[in-house]
Formats: C-alpha cells, sequence, structure tokens
C-alpha cells in the first residue's frame, strides 16, 4: 500500500500531495530522482486509479 505524503504549499491554503514509491520497486523499475512522468487520472466503479508514463529523454 502506497499512501500520500501531503505536504502545505506556497500559496496559503493550498495542499502539495506527494506520493512515496517504495525503494525497492523504484530500484527494480530503474527509477532515478532525475526522470519525469506524466499523470494521468482516471475514474472507474467508484476508484480512482492514477497511471503514471515515464518521458524519454
Amino acid at each position: 500500500m502506497v499512501k500520500p505524503y501531503i505536504r502545505k504549499g506556497g500559496r496559503e491554503g493550498d495542499e502539495t500531495y506527494y506520493l512515496n514509491i517504495p525503494r525497492d520497486i523504484a530500484r527494480a523499475l530503474n527509477i532515478a530522482k532525475d526522470d519525469e512522468f506524466v499523470l494521468s487520472v482516471d475514474t472507474r466503479d467508484g476508484e480512482v486509479r492514477l497511471c503514471y508514463k515515464r518521458l524519454k529523454k
């Protein structure tokens, strides 16, 4: 299970949400700190699905 990490943002009242990827999964997928991803959000059957696609450099 991955839980979001929530932090107050730059503007008053804004919050920023982060998803922490477990280290073993990041290593297995060769995810580095400088990788960039595009997020798409879908809702089906009352569930929210997040899909991250890694951008090629």
